[in-house]
């Protein structure tokens, strides 16, 4: 606790203006059959109208409300993702025009992310990172005239290699996810430092009582006024407090008969009564740093799940198989790696259903879509046949792992999944499936690539088969080039 007498910390406060392409979970190849532009069998039919209903219950009034806390001396942040700006400007000019009222408003700052809210800064090559980076600033400038200099995406970790991508684009600070990201115990309510770059860590449980716990009425702590939050701040040690918000709580997750709305309108003036003072992200950034975070503790790695870690590995891959780079881009969206997961992590962004069959299911439409839009492209790439060899195929024709006792729990769905689980596959499992030439077989029947299934066929070490498999995936990405 503070003592008596200390300046309370100032609040950061950062608003995530974003709305998913939704998968269609009901997607079948016959749904494009005679179509010129798949994307619509893809992803949600609906979109248009779910965005609609999300405006009008959500980004509408709560956009009103900060435009008159704005105009009243509130400082705030907004991270607003290029395809949302799309959606909107196509779709719903009028909201478009009034969210601009909010990002342009002296008080505010934008902030630079990707612009499809992308998992690209997760891949081992960050040139599509950088260029959504380049695109996001581009479209701020010439929809809002702002250069953002802080950079957001609390998704997953930042790493050595996009802090210095980040830093090459002309980013000077960074905010990052409290719950992701090991400070070795130290306060998240202050400026750090990780590899040169300035960090602003979000205060996750602060950040929750909003987003997760504010509607409800089995909290011991509801119903949550807008002037108790505020002494709860007022009470957090350190500098400042990063509070980064997904924009859909107010009145669309949270519904407004809770009262959100009130609260958000509320909320300035009670941290006023506390002391405390708003700041933006870019002036946070500017205090001294704490720690050099990179010194204390090394960023731990996503902690995914075997589908996110099949499903990431098939998109890095597909950025050069499939040929229309809207929808490649569209599967990069966050959201469909947040379903894949076995735990819904919330730090200020709404909380979903999670069970395995739901997880599985995501994933299952997700790499049935990737696979589906590989193979169209397939027919215009430099060779079709090193495309389709290169493609992933659907769960359903994966191959499944086991020995001969049980189901390993794992699958390759492409020829380079498949090379990099014989790196950790069992020696028995190996050995179970060369004999029963269920390698050779699924690389032929599956894959469709004869020449490979027969140079694998009876070969039953490790690195023998590792080793061709890897040869030919290069010879097929030659044949692309």
């Amino acid at each position: 606790m503070r003592g008596k007498g200390a300046n309370p910390p100032a609040v950061c406060l950062g608003f995530d203006i974003h709305y998913p392409c939704y998968l269609n979970p009901g997607f079948h190849p016959d749904m494009v059959k005679g179509k010129r532009k798949p994307k619509d069998s893809y992803f949600n039919p609906a979109l248009k109208e779910d965005l609609g209903r999300v405006i009008d219950r959500s980004f509408w009034p709560a956009t009103e409300i900060l435009v008159d806390l704005l105009d009243n001396g509130l400082k705030c942040a907004f991270s607003i993702s290029g395809v949302m700006v799309e959606h909107l400007d196509e779709w719903y000019p009028d909201a478009l025009e009034l969210i601009s009222r909010a990002t342009t408003h002296p008080n505010a700052e934008v902030l630079a992310e990707t612009y499809y809210h992308s998992v690209a800064g997760q891949f081992d090559d960050l040139a599509e990172f950088v260029d959504e980076l380049l695109m996001h600033r581009d479209l701020m400038r010439e929809q809002f005239s702002a250069t953002p200099t802080t950079f957001v995406h609390t998704d997953y970790p930042i790493t050595p290699a996009t802090a210095e991508a980040l830093a090459g684009a002309g980013i000077e600070a960074a905010i990052i996810e409290g719950g992701g990201f090991s400070i070795a115990g130290r306060e998240t309510n202050h400026t750090y430092a990780y590899h040169g770059l300035p960090v602003l860590v979000t205060h996750c449980d602060l950040a929750d009582d909003i987003a997760v716990r504010f509607p409800r009425r089995e909290w011991d702590r509801w119903p949550l006024m807008a002037d108790r939050y505020a002494e709860w701040l007022a009470a957090s040690p350190g500098d400042c407090i990063t509070l980064f918000l997904d924009y859909r709580i107010f009145g669309d997750v949270i519904d407004p008969a809770t009262g959100i709305l009130e609260f958000l309108r509320a909320l300035p003036s009670a941290l006023a009564a506390e002391g405390i003072t708003t700041v933006h992200p870019s002036e946070a950034a500017r205090l001294t740093p704490h720690a050099e975070i990179g010194k204390t503790a090394a960023p731990p790695g996503p902690q995914r799940t075997i589908l996110q870690q099949s499903a990431l590995e098939a998109l890095e891959q597909a950025g050069g198989l499939v040929a229309d780079p809207e929808i490649w881009r569209c599967l990069l969206d966050t959201d469909h790696f947040r379903r894949m997961a076995m735990r819904s992590v919330s730090c200020g962004r709404p909380l979903h259903a999670v069970s395995h069959q739901a997880t599985y299911d995501h994933f299952a439409s997700f790499m049935r879509i990737l696979s589906h839009a590989e193979e169209r492209s397939a027919t215009i790439a430099r060779s079709p046949r090193a495309a389709l060899s290169l493609r992933c195929v659907p769960p359903e024709k994966a191959f499944s792992f086991s020995s001969s006792d049980r189901p390993a729990g794992y699958a390759a769905h492409s020829l380079q999944e498949l090379a990099n689980m014989l790196e950790f596959a069992p020696d028995d499992v190996i050995r179970y499936h060369a004999e029963r030439e269920d390698f050779s077989r699924w690389v032929e029947e599956v894959i469709g690539d004869k020449e490979l299934a027969g140079k694998i066929r009876g070969v039953s070490g490790r690195i023998r088969l590792q080793s061709t498999i890897q040869k030919r995936i290069g010879k097929l990405w030659k044949r692309l080039s």
